[in-house]
């Protein structure tokens, strides 16, 4: 597996994750008017990455604004996927083997951020609290993704699923022909609807139901294993083996939390959740997964830098020395 860093594409984030041994980067999609990833903006990237010796292994979200129309099953859709599939043929004339993508209509879903071990600031969903302050919850301030599309009508869960299948029709032909992957991201916070607003991938059951709604080796996962961690009743390491098994796991976000669903979940150190990530390192392994598994959601530690530099030089390290003792065991 490829121990892999989201990495903004500047200099400074690039050298830092050299420093603590990552090799392989995670890069948003870039932005850009025509409503595509252009092949020009991620050769640049390359280019950077390359003087800090660092490979692009996979982009994860283009803006949201590239495909809400699709997201909602609006008129607009046609014109979308078309500069979707363009996106998909950038990607891979870059040589870029996957696409992280996900179908959370209105966005991720949090509640606030409080201090957990030694005053670190961390997040907390709070459902209760979500259900009370609804427009509080949104992801309002995504910086690639623009403001959340708020639809005027409910959106049932036949519909989102309609509309998730009538983009995976259109655009895995399109992956298949360039070699690269789409890996999907379940919802986060993993809840069944929110604002009278379906969000379908909310369990394993569901993640197992679009591996097979429109079959393709390039229709798979991008298993967040936290995300799975806060589904209610889940274990997360029975999750990585029943899609390692399937080779259905391409891509991997590596997190801990305490508690699940339904009710408050926090996101916490490596080192202090409530799953042995021993064992899930080993699971990964015992599957064969060779894609890139990233560094996810650390807690803030003092000092840190808007990007948690700290915090993810914590977390980079306990997943190297992790994978280390696991091969010189083996």
């Amino acid at each position: 597996m490829k121990i892999a860093l989201e990495v903004a594409p500047t200099p400074q984030t690039a050298q830092f994750a050299s420093q603590v041994g990552v090799r392989h980067a995670v890069i948003g999609g870039p932005d850009s008017p025509a409503g595509r990833v252009e092949y020009a903006d991620l050769a640049r990237i390359q280019d950077l990455f390359a003087a800090y010796d660092l490979e692009i292994c996979a982009v994860e979200n283009v803006p949201t604004h590239f495909y809400d129309q699709v997201l909602f099953g609006l008129p607009g859709r046609d014109r979308q996927l078309d500069n979707y599939c363009a996106t998909i043929e950038a990607i891979g004339r870059a040589g870029i083997p996957i696409l992280g993508y996900n179908w959370m209509l209105l966005g991720g879903i949090s509640t606030d951020q409080v201090r957990g071990r030694g005053g670190a600031r961390q997040r907390r969903f709070d459902l209760e609290e979500a259900l009370r302050n609804p427009a509080a919850a949104l992801d309002w301030r995504n910086p690639r993704g623009g403001a959340i599309h708020v639809p005027d009508r409910e959106l049932s869960s036949g519909e989102v699923w309609d509309n998730l299948a009538y983009f995976l029709e259109r655009v895995l032909p399109v992956a298949e022909s360039c070699e690269v992957k789409l890996a999907a991201h379940p919802d986060d916070a993993p809840i069944p609807s929110f604002m009278g607003v379906a969000r379908i991938l909310h369990s394993t059951a569901a993640l197992q139901r679009l591996i097979d709604l429109v079959p393709s080796p390039c229709n798979g996962l991008d298993l967040c294993q936290g995300t799975v961690a806060e589904m209610a009743g889940t274990d997360p390491i029975d999750a990585i083996r029943h899609f390692g098994r399937q080779q259905k796991l391409f891509f991997a976000h590596f997190r801990a939390v305490q508690s699940q669903l339904p009710g408050i979940f926090y996101e916490v150190f490596m080192d202090e959740g409530d799953w042995d990530m021993v064992a899930a390192m080993k699971a990964y392994q015992e599957v064969g997964f060779d894609g890139p598994i990233r560094a996810d959601h650390t807690p803030w530690i003092v000092e840190d830098d808007e990007w948690a530099h700290r915090g993810f030089a914590f977390e980079i390290g306990y997943m190297r020395g992790l994978v280390q003792a696991l091969e010189a065991l083996a």
